[in-house]
């Protein structure tokens, strides 16, 4: 089971590509450590972010609906994937 999102997550996934851009053109450039630090520390906050809306999102419909129909196994996946995540 997928979850659906709406346009807000794509724009963050579109954000942290950005990001990811940026830190390889500061490479090339040679641009000073800490500038790119902090973008990497932009990109680390960003993901975390999403990481949080998919986990919430996934709770709240996947294993939800999967309890609903009697998923039995729905719980142990969730703690498995959850244990990876944290």
């Amino acid at each position: 089971m997928s979850i659906h999102f709406d346009k807000s997550v794509d724009n963050r996934l579109a954000a942290i590509e950005g990001h990811v851009r940026a830190v390889r053109q500061m490479l090339t450039e040679d641009k000073e450590c800490e500038e790119i630090l902090l973008q990497i520390s932009a990109i680390e906050g960003s993901l975390s972010k999403l990481g949080k809306i998919i986990l919430k999102e996934h709770l709240n419909h996947c294993v939800k609906e999967g309890i609903e129909r009697g998923d039995v196994d729905i719980l142990a996946r969730f703690n498995t994937v959850l244990d990876k995540y944290l």
